[in-house]
């Protein structure tokens, strides 16, 4: 069995591998002027804001300016609040925004995967548990683990409400919950979950679901609202951080419903008619291949994981791709645990050529992502 200071080494090679597969890169790779706070010329600098880029960017001026400063923040109502937060109360300790969103998202990382290691151990064996992890923290994307992003947040809250949920602690996995829905979007699926978690915890009679720990299921989605509602007296909408994503540059459709076959036809396009020698053309390979694989992990993975999993993984899934673009969906998907615990199933059962084929394809791929992103060429 691991103990913590197992987890700690687990991460500090994680982080190390990471550092050092990018810090030779810093030096052939030109930078990419846009959303970023990278330096021509302090390398030095660079090493902690290369962490930054893209909506770390958005993070770190809401973190300093809060939601709604004029002229600073009027078009980031997309970015959810719980993050930003947290960055400005570390700030009042590390005092250097950076420095503070960064900690909090290694620190949240490092107490993810204890928890993952816990709550993996509920449904399966030790061996399995491990596994998990391991293609957890090798995935191409996990490097905005670490990063000033409200992946290592966020993933630290939903293990937290379903760990309690599991225990029957609804009201601690309400509030987790509660927390995780003003954190992102996504957050408002772990309500049916935790509803899903009450009916398996006491039954399907009535008599017994109308129980005084049934009043925590209300808990879940006051975050969002919580935020909606600020946003409604702000803006005068209470939906501003749908209507606000075509203004910050994350290229989505959000007049309309696309249905997921219309966004793998448009990806199946790119992918041939992309110039393949353009750094985009990765980016578009990375989401269609994440896009059609995780598609397949959920077919497969239908009542053989917890129905309150799936439910969780598959709305969190459908939903970016109504926007008509696997865009992000690579970060998105990440923080889908359950589908990592059935993957590592999935490999146990496979031929070891299998599973070091998958092993080098990943590292490879999160070898190129971490590259590029941390030299400003957006990634996911």
């Amino acid at each position: 069995m691991l103990k913590v200071k197992d987890f700690l080494k687990m991460f500090l090679v994680w982080r190390t591998l990471i550092f050092l597969a990018v810090f030779p890169v810093m030096l052939v790779l030109p930078i990419r002027p846009g959303f970023t706070f990278l330096s021509e010329t302090d390398f030095g600098r660079n090493l902690f804001q290369m962490w930054t880029n893209f909506d770390g960017v958005h993070y770190i001026t809401l973190a300093i300016y809060g939601h709604g400063a004029v002229g600073k923040t009027s078009l980031m109502s997309a970015f959810f609040p719980v993050y930003p937060w947290l960055i400005c109360t570390f700030n009042e300790a590390v005092h250097h925004y950076t420095y503070a969103a960064l900690l909090v998202s290694n620190l949240s990382f490092f107490l993810s995967l204890i928890l993952l290691y816990k709550i993996y151990l509920l449904d399966y064996k030790e061996k399995i548990a491990r596994s998990a992890i391991t293609l957890l923290l090798i995935f191409p994307t996990a490097f905005f683990f670490g990063s000033a992003y409200t992946e290592s947040v966020f993933l630290l809250l939903s293990v937290l409400a379903f760990f309690f949920a599991r225990k029957k602690n609804f009201l601690f996995a309400g509030i987790f919950a509660a927390i995780a829905s003003a954190t992102r979007i996504t957050g408002i699926f772990l309500w049916p979950a935790i509803i899903i978690e009450f009916y398996l915890a006491y039954g399907p009679k009535i008599k017994k679901l109308l129980r005084p720990e049934a009043v925590w299921l209300s808990l879940p989605p006051l975050g969002l609202i919580s935020y909606m509602r600020y946003q409604f007296l702000h803006t005068g909408s209470a939906v501003t951080f749908i209507t606000t994503q075509s203004q910050i540059g994350s290229n989505r459709v959000v007049n309309k419903l696309i249905l997921l076959h219309q966004v793998f036809y448009r990806y199946i396009r790119m992918v041939i008619f992309v110039d393949h020698t353009d750094p985009l053309f990765f980016t578009v390979l990375l989401e269609f291949l994440v896009g059609l694989g995780f598609l397949a992990i959920l077919i497969f993975s239908f009542k053989k994981i917890r129905p309150s999993y799936w439910i969780y993984c598959l709305l969190s899934y459908i939903l970016p791709t109504f926007t008509g673009t696997f865009s992000s969906l690579p970060r998105y998907v990440v923080v889908l645990f359950p589908l990592f615990g059935f993957l590592a199933v999935f490999m146990e059962k496979r031929h070891p050529y299998f599973r070091y084929l998958y092993y080098a394809v990943s590292v490879i791929f999160a070898f190129i992502a971490v590259s590029l992103f941390t030299r400003g060429y957006f990634v996911a």
